[in-house]
Formats: structure tokens, sequence, C-alpha cells
């Protein structure tokens, strides 16, 4: 099991905030455009972001703080 720094741990959480705050971005824009297109794309972005948030949450819970 690896080991996280203190600040490793800070710089995970704070990339996991990004991804959720964009997330609610994108939600957003989805929310104000009309084309279907744009939509699609928003919705594609916020899977990735949804996937990358969980990525960096399991480094988290993977390991222990040193």
């Amino acid at each position: 099991m690896a080991q996280l720094t203190h600040k490793e741990l800070m710089l995970l959480q704070d990339n996991i905030k990004m991804c959720q705050e964009t997330e609610q971005f994108l939600q957003g824009c989805i929310n104000m455009v009309s084309d279907p297109q744009l939509k699609n794309i928003c919705q594609q972005m916020i899977q990735d972001h949804k996937q990358d948030a969980k990525l960096l949450s399991s480094y988290i819970t993977n390991t222990n703080i040193q």
C-alpha cells in the first residue's frame, strides 16, 4: 500500500474539488443551451470529470497517510 504525504493528500483533495466544481459548471451550461450537440458534449465532459474524481479518490482510499 502506497503512502501519501499531507501535501500530496491536499493536492488530491484540491483536484477532486475542481472536478466537482467543473461538473456543476457544466450542468449549468446544459441548462442554458438549447443545442442538443452542445448538451451532449457537456454531458460527456461531466462524465469524464466524474471518472477523474473517482480515480483521484481511489488514490486516497487505497493509501496510508504519512
